[in-house]
């Protein structure tokens, strides 16, 4: 009979249920939320001593719904979903996974940019509607990536695999990060500015940094007054970089082409602020979910947690 139960906290995480199972001892028993319901996170959650998260916060209130929890693995590499001083002060340690879907992300980053830009989803509804009209997607306006100056927000592991898979569009590249990097500098021909030079320099702005209260809504109204009239914002981050009210702002008023975001403030279903913008690009966070990301976060996920289950050190903690 299981000894040890393991939780995954939100219904996006139920595909991997049986896949985590099998990588994990007999005595390890994985089970899944099919909802956000707090009701049902009591019942499954009452014996869990160890979670697998993504999206769902976890504040005090939803530790004291976990009263034998002791290890919080995050499925991927954003940790503001975790109240770190609740966890601290309820004898819970907090794990991640950096760079574990660095590739995927960075590949959704690029195809959020051109289809953005080359007013893909646009073409596809009007031949999709049996129409075959070209003129009129030209018409409203198609740019390249060639000679365009891409302004990275962030130079990070994703940041990194953006910059590298930018180099045969034979782009500009800017970029913004807390310390210079070198290594980017010299292989891409890079330019470090600071984030109101880079707003102001950039055709195309992408963001790539954590989310911390130092960069809650770090691309808000001033920053999108300094961005270049005609520019895009592409956000594969998370969805608190940008305040969503004065983007749509911009958008309306024609400041900005478009924007493509990857994340939103809030990922639930009916609240797509943008879903009545055919020049905003929405896709539900599926950036780092690719078929070879998916299998190496279970991979990360099930050792980390057969290193907690033997006493031994956990990989990647989170700490403050």
């Amino acid at each position: 009979m299981p000894v040890t139960r393991v939780l995954l906290t939100e219904p996006a995480l139920a595909p991997m249920a049986g896949q985590l199972a099998a990588r994990l001892p007999a005595d390890v028993e994985v089970v899944h939320l099919a909802s956000f319901d707090d009701d049902e996170l009591r019942r499954l959650g009452a014996d869990a001593t160890i979670v697998v998260n993504f999206r769902r916060p976890i504040d005090a209130a939803v530790l004291a719904m976990l009263p034998k929890l002791r290890f919080i693995q995050l499925a991927g590499i954003g940790t503001n979903t975790v109240d770190r001083a609740a966890a601290a002060e309820a004898g819970v340690i907090v794990a991640y996974n950096p760079g574990v879907n660095a590739v995927g992300t960075a590949e959704h980053t690029i195809m959020l940019m051109l289809a953005l830009i080359k007013r893909m989803p646009a073409s596809e509804r009007q031949t999709r509607s049996g129409l075959f009209a070209p003129g009129d997607v030209i018409a409203a306006g198609i740019d390249d990536l060639a000679g365009a100056t891409v302004g990275i927000v962030g130079m990070g592991s994703i940041g990194r695999a953006v910059a590298e898979r930018l180099q045969p569009f034979e782009v500009h590249l800017v970029y913004r990060s807390r310390h210079p990097v070198p290594e980017v500098e010299s292989r891409y021909g890079a330019r470090q500015l600071s984030l109101d030079e880079l707003l102001a320099a950039s055709d195309i702005v992408s963001l790539h940094v954590p989310l911390t209260p130092e960069t809650q809504h770090i691309v808000g109204r001033p920053q999108l007054a300094l961005m270049m009239p005609g520019s895009y914002l592409v956000n594969a981050g998370r969805g608190g970089l940008v305040d969503e009210v004065a983007l749509r702002a911009a958008i309306l008023d024609g400041h900005l082409a478009g924007a493509a975001l990857d994340v939103l403030e809030q990922e639930n279903e009916g609240t797509n602020p943008f879903a009545d913008l055919a020049n905003v690009i929405v896709t539900p966070h599926v950036g780092g979910g690719s078929r070879a990301s998916m299998a190496a976060i279970i991979d990360r996920c099930a050792a980390n947690i057969r290193r907690f289950l033997a006493g031994e050190p956990v990989h990647d903690l989170v700490v403050d």
